[in-house]
């Protein structure tokens, strides 16, 4: 059994000696190096202790132990060990969850000296230690046959899938999925259940399964254009419908224009879930109105009381959702939003050098002098000291008047508006967390004033506010953690605000990330990706999610930029994350690279976390990078590895939404955009702009013209158009633009109106 609890009692404890955490370079490590508790990091030297003493090793991973009781028999009796490491927390959760059908953190677990685990926690720590004394032999080989058992199931996933054929059967079942479980009161796809998280990757997924629903119905009627009725009835395939039974045209028609409203029906509505789930979001708790960014999650169904730290990864994600979202419908307040998560995360996670720290903590002194921390128990203490309001305070830091105003929009209320069961600690007792009760016309039409008033006024309201948490409060703790998968997720998001948003400063945080990366955490001579920077380098390689998610960053920034050096960044980064994760014999991507010490099973990840499967998004980078570089070797692979999780895919696609985002990439195939001129021309501008301002999730961007040498190299069909449009090179060359789909290009077009209307789908 795993326990992920803590205990009552929260004192504050005085130590005189630190723990060895504290010659660690983790903050997240650091914090615990005043615990009572003897902590190890993840080392030989614990594991070397534990064999020498011949105890347990208690694994903690988000976990605090600062009752000295506790502590007492930890260090008594046990080796502790304190982790920051995602391929030892996914062994040990996915061990969890494979023997109790449940995980998650705070995750606790008992290790044999070779790593084997039995669980257990609080009470059982004095069992567990007679245990190991009693019975040391019975206890190894249980964990021996307990690893054997998941090393076994590890291997037939794949082995049950070979004969699994890919298909969008398993996409539609995603989508039934989410319809079934939408909120359609307050947005999410957990139903009525709470805690609630944003999940990016649901929103990725339904995003383009509305584009490619659009996309098929658009191509069927072309198809309907140009054949007779009988052709249709013995064709229908095309359209995934038979039509034989169709006895004459009146029938045939009738039955062509349910298919066709119904499949728009679907598109729109998977348009609407994720419309409607976004704005939810952004008007609630979890949104931080006056700071910026976005919150973890939400511990209530309407997003208002949220857990209370910031982390990088959800602001890249959130980006790139809010982005989309405005790309397909130009609905401002979407683009608002992203720029918010963009001040957020350029004033609060930068480095002045150019790469972005990992997170602010939820946790921070209520107000200056204060001496104790507020607590937190799993889902059910919220700190947040830093980020929530008393009306008195907003009464008295903004006057009566835009107080009043401010308080009827933000939901303020004189007792607080959080719910007492989300607060069993009182830490939030006449606290308010600010979330939107009433949208702009609704708040003009009840103070009698113009919309343009009220955005003057609460625009006014949100700066006294964010001036005086800034100056009065002690700021969360900040994780100055450079972390190379992370900082790959937010260039991602911040090279797409660029395409739909045209601020170069976007662009330029983006490069700058990149930047920094490269010169700091990348080894050029061996091509190898560091994990981690904090005051300077980690001394640990990267795992597969930092290979997969900065490639994924650099496809998007080269398709930003058009430079080059970001292209074959990428793929010399893909030539290494195959040579040390991918799995030639039956394919997909291990975690981490083999001969990892302590690592007693290398695993495939499929399902999504809080961040998209590192295997999903080395489908996707393997088909886009597979088109610009014409690599078949790539595109090899990335369908060897769709046939690798096919057997989970067709069973749980629920838990893989960004692995069926990539399989329907797959289906539908790259549509290679190609616009042939230099980037100085106002017409090659013109182009670039209408075409990144279109959501077309499967394009890649190429601009075409000598100077690319690395493009020409790889992809012959860009040589050939290359070779042929500038093969007399005048000052009045006429751009023009290629869309090239399986191995076919379109003829070229040279005007902005025609363009506009190839790309409708």
């Amino acid at each position: 059994m795993a326990t992920s609890s803590k205990s009552n009692e929260k004192k504050p404890v005085v130590q005189s000696e630190l723990n060895r955490l504290s010659k660690e370079k983790s903050p997240y490590l650091l914090q615990h190096a005043n615990n009572p508790v003897d902590w190890y990091p993840w080392c030989e030297e614990a594991f070397e202790k534990a064999r020498n003493e011949n105890k347990l090793i208690f694994l903690s991973a988000h976990e605090s132990f600062e009752n000295e009781a506790v502590a007492k028999i930890m260090n008594e009796h046990f080796v502790n060990v304190k982790e920051t490491q995602p391929d030892v927390d996914r062994m040990y959760m996915l061990f969890v969850q494979s023997f109790s059908g449940s995980g998650g953190w705070p995750m606790s677990v008992f290790l044999t000296p070779e790593l084997y685990r039995k669980t257990g926690f609080a009470t059982l720590l004095k069992r567990m230690s007679e245990l190991w004394k009693e019975q040391p032999d019975e206890m190894r080989k249980a964990g021996t046959n307990a690893i054997e058992q998941l090393r076994e199931f590890i291997t037939s996933r794949g082995e049950s899938a070979k004969s699994i054929k890919l298909d969008m059967k398993t996409a539609l079942k995603l989508y039934n999925h989410f319809d079934k479980m939408f909120d359609d009161e307050q947005g999410g796809f957990d139903g009525k259940s709470e805690p609630k998280f944003p999940t990016p990757v649901q929103l990725h997924f339904l995003l383009r399964y509305y584009y490619y629903i659009l996309v098929d119905l658009e191509r069927a009627y072309e198809r309907l254009a140009i054949m007779s009725i009988n052709e249709i009835r013995n064709r229908g395939a095309s359209l995934g419908i038979d039509f034989k039974d169709c006895e004459n045209e009146a029938q045939f028609l009738n039955k062509l224009k349910e298919v066709v409203t119904s499949r728009k029906q679907v598109a729109e509505k998977s348009l609407e879930m994720v419309n409607f789930t976004l704005k939810k979001i952004a008007m609630g708790g979890i949104h931080d109105h006056v700071g910026n960014g976005f919150h973890r999650y939400s511990t209530d169904r309407y997003w208002h009381v949220p857990h209370f730290e910031k982390m990088l990864y959800d602001q890249a994600q959130l980006l790139m959702s809010f982005v989309e979202a405005y790309a397909i419908t130009k609905d401002q307040y979407f683009a608002e939003v992203a720029r918010d998560i963009v001040t957020y995360v350029e004033r609060d996670l930068r480095d002045p050098e150019g790469g972005f720290y990992s997170a602010e903590d939820a946790d921070s002194y209520p107000h200056e002098g204060a001496k104790h921390k507020l607590g937190e128990v799993l889902f059910r203490s919220f700190q947040g000291a830093f980020c929530v309001w008393e009306m008195s305070e907003i009464k008295e830091i903004l006057g009566d008047k835009n107080s009043e105003i401010f308080c009827w929009h933000y939901g303020v209320k004189p007792d607080g508006n959080v719910d007492p069961n989300k607060d069993i600690q009182g830490e939030l007792k006449r606290k308010n967390v600010l979330i939107q009760r009433h949208t702009l016309e609704e708040t003009a039409g009840h103070f009698n004033i113009t919309s343009d008033q009220l955005k003057e006024t609460l625009s006014e309201s949100m700066k006294e506010l964010a001036k005086y948490r800034v100056e009065k409060r002690p700021k969360p703790h900040r994780d100055d953690k450079i972390l190379a998968a992370w900082n790959g997720l937010m260039i991602t998001g911040l090279a797409r605000a660029y395409d739909s948003l045209r601020d170069k400063k976007f662009l330029d945080l983006a490069e700058g990330a990149a930047k920094f990366l490269k010169e700091k955490m990348y080894i050029l001579e061996k091509k190898v990706l560091l994990r981690s920077f904090r005051e300077g380098p980690g001394d640990v390689e990267g795992f597969v999610d930092d290979y997969s998610y900065l490639i994924e960053g650099l496809l998007h920034l080269y398709q930003s930029s058009f430079n080059e050096s970001y292209l074959s960044w990428a793929i010399d980064l893909q030539d290494r994350q195959n040579q040390l994760f991918y799995d030639e014999q039956s394919g997909g991507y291990y975690n981490v690279k083999e001969g990892t010490k302590d690592i007693l099973l290398r695993l495939k990840d499929d399902h999504d976390g809080a961040e998209p499967s590192a295997n999903s998004v080395s489908v996707s980078n393997l088909i886009l990078l597979g088109n610009i570089a014409n690599n078949l070797d790539y595109s090899t692979k990335a369908e060897q590895t769709l046939k690798y999780f096919a057997g989970r895919l067709n069973t749980v696609p629920y838990s893989m939404s960004a692995m069926v985002a990539s399989l329907m990439l797959h289906i539908k195939g790259v549509k290679q955009i190609m616009v042939v001129g230099r980037e100085q021309n106002p017409i090659v501008q013109q182009f670039i702009e209408v075409i990144q301002d279109r959501f077309i999730p499967n394009k890649t961007l190429l601009v075409a013209k000598p100077e690319n040498e690395l493009l020409l190299e790889k992809n012959e069909m860009v040589n050939a158009i290359v070779q042929g449009e500038f093969a007399k090179e005048t000052d009045d060359n006429v751009p023009s633009v290629h869309i090239c789909e399986n191995f076919t290009c379109g003829m070229p077009i040279s005007n902005v109106e025609e363009l506009v209307d190839k790309l409708k789908y």
